[in-house]
């Protein structure tokens, strides 16, 4: 099936446009790390500390209509080879016109998919700040489950945020793979009847 989005690796020219979304506060607010401003020059040698890295791998997410345009980031940290575990990085869709369901669950489809059947691992690891509940329910429409919750563990905005944690092994992946749980009306129908604390989000 053919998505809205690609990725691809960092190139460093990207650096001009991470630079103007990471300074802008309201992307920010939607981010679970701190806000503050970086220069241009930190952000190149930022963007080639990631190209080269190997513990993570970040990508540009581009869209797939012929225009190959940047419309945001995605990233995948912590790759354990030993233990079989990564942790899933954020989204940033910078692109505002972007900030819509389909964008978002063709780039978790793209990751999982890469994830699971590229790298072969074993455990995917995902977090947010307790009131992002945007991001929750993504992470529970793709079939990853809260395990806990750390307490007062992020510091933003004055004040001391809790944060989910949530998993998703291989072999629950691979079930809602072959069950068809994967096709976007499913992903949709599963969207709408989550519920945390017997509330709907």
């Amino acid at each position: 099936m053919r998505r809205s989005v690609f990725f691809r690796a960092f190139e460093p020219e990207d650096y001009v446009l991470i630079n103007k979304w990471r300074n802008d506060p309201e992307i920010q607010k939607m981010t679970g790390g701190i806000f503050r401003y970086v220069s241009s020059e930190w952000e190149k040698s930022w963007v080639m500390d990631k190209i080269k890295s190997t513990k993570d791998m970040y990508w540009t997410i581009c869209l797939n209509d012929g225009s190959d345009r940047m419309i945001g980031y995605t990233s995948i940290n912590n790759i354990d080879h030993l233990n079989r575990t990564i942790f899933s990085g954020g989204i940033l869709i910078g692109d505002k016109e972007y900030r819509d369901g389909i964008t978002l669950i063709d780039t978790l489809i793209i990751k999982q998919d890469y994830v699971f059947n590229e790298l072969n691992i074993n455990r995917l690891e995902g977090s947010c700040l307790k009131e992002h509940s945007d991001s929750l329910r993504m992470m529970l429409m793709m079939g990853l489950k809260i395990e806990g919750v750390k307490k007062q563990a992020v510091f933003k905005h004055g004040k001391y945020h809790d944060v989910y944690i949530c998993s998703l092994l291989r072999e629950e992946y691979h079930e809602i793979l072959n069950s068809g749980g994967y096709e976007i009306r499913n992903i949709l129908k599963r969207l709408k009847s989550i519920k945390i604390n017997n509330e709907i989000l």
